[in-house]
């Protein structure tokens, strides 16, 4: 164990590296007590599909602690500590952060709280990077210059380190002061509402199941029942195979590559090598695989195909989503919210779309309504919206 002290022009800053499994058992034992743990993550993620942990930050009310994780191989405690559910994690922008820990430990910590969803919901700003949020709260210029350094090198330097922990050194007090404030506004439901929803998105790396990934293709609605299923299924064994291979999905296979095969329903390897951006390569060791996944959405029963895809909005629809824009920016400015945190447009336009689709007079169907209107947006955005699309 290693101790340091930082030599930016900043106010000096301790903090102890853990090199090994007796040292990061040890201090698990002290941070069981605390009822906050402030996490950051420092990591490659150049030519893989999952991100490379290079360096771990931890701090509490009182230490700032860097476990370099490529010397320790006892990861139970931590793991234990994680998963503790008395202990809040606390991090910023976390998404992927999140994937950091599926990664190397294949668990989400939990319960979670993400200061930049924080600062949102108490009218912060939106989006709000940590260096502006530490210099709002304690006008604190943090450094910038090693965020794209090499992580997985060592020994890291003394910049590396020093700016490692100051992602975390603030991050404690953050939480303390945005957690009081939520409490006043009567708005720490809603802060732990987002944060599961957050951890929710990452239910398939758990289960597997990446059947919806298709949607992501927004000309997706252009295809015919089989060359939507032959996207489905390409979709998904990309998905497979990015994580299998551990490499970028664009590597494996690029979206417009991806697409133009489905919507051809290519037949042959001489009509799959005439798809611009698949190479000889990818013909040779890919082309079966893929062949065959578009022969079987060929052999298909139009039963088993998903359904059809919404097309763009026509323009009365478009007026229409200006409207209910219009009233979530109304909303907002009444609640005291940046309009992306009540209401964004990718969750407005499925409420458009489910409604549209409901016969006049009958009772909207809210289990198909999109999740990110539910819970307390419920009655903030959700009920005023159906009641400006159903007057």
């Amino acid at each position: 164990m290693n101790s340091r002290t930082t030599t930016t022009n900043l106010p000096a800053l301790d903090y102890t590296i853990l090199t090994t499994d007796a040292e990061l058992a040890s201090a698990c034992a002290s941070w069981q007590l605390s009822p906050a743990l402030a996490l950051d993550t420092e990591f490659m993620r150049v030519s893989t599909f999952y991100p490379e942990l290079g360096l771990l930050q931890i701090a509490d009310a009182n230490a700032v602690t860097l476990i370099d994780p490529l010397g320790i191989s006892d990861w139970e405690p931590f793991k234990t500590l994680m998963l503790d559910e008395r202990i809040v994690k606390v991090l910023h922008s976390c998404s992927e952060d999140l994937l950091v820990f599926f990664t190397f430990l294949r668990l989400l910590p939990t319960p979670v709280f993400d200061t930049q969803i924080a600062g949102a919901v108490l009218n912060e700003g939106n989006s709000l990077s940590y260096q502006n949020l530490v210099k709002t709260r304690f006008a604190v210029d943090l450094p910038k210059g090693e965020t794209r350094s090499d992580w997985l090198q060592r020994p890291l330097t003394p910049e590396q380190l020093d700016y490692a922990a100051l992602d975390v050194a603030y991050l404690y007090r953050c939480w303390q002061d945005q957690l009081r404030a939520l409490q006043q506004q009567g708005r720490d439901t809603w802060l732990q509402e987002e944060c599961r929803r957050l951890l929710g998105n990452y239910a398939s790396e758990f289960t597997n199941d990446y059947s919806d990934y298709y949607l992501n293709f927004k000309s997706a609605w252009q295809l015919r029942p089989r060359p939507l299923l032959a996207l489905k299924k390409l979709a998904i064994w990309r998905e497979e195979r990015a994580r299998k291979r551990n490499r970028p999905r664009s590597w494996i296979l690029k979206d417009t590559a991806l697409f133009a095969i489905a919507n051809s329903m290519v037949s042959s390897r001489s009509q799959l090598a005439s798809i611009e951006d698949v190479s000889d390569n990818f013909v040779r060791h890919e082309g079966d695989s893929v062949l065959a996944l578009v022969l079987q959405a060929k052999e298909s029963t139009e039963s088993e195909c998903p359904p059809p895809l919404p097309p763009p909005l026509t323009n009365s629809e478009k007026q229409l989503l200006r409207r209910m824009q219009d009233l979530v920016e109304q909303r907002a400015n009444m609640l005291g919210l940046p309009q992306e945190i009540l209401g964004r447009k990718r969750a407005l336009i499925p409420l458009l779309y489910a409604v549209l689709a409901s016969p006049p007079d009958a009772p909207i169907d809210e289990s198909v309504l999109p999740a990110e209107l539910t819970g307390w947006r419920r009655e903030a955005i959700l009920h005023p919206l159906l009641n400006l699309l159903r007057p």
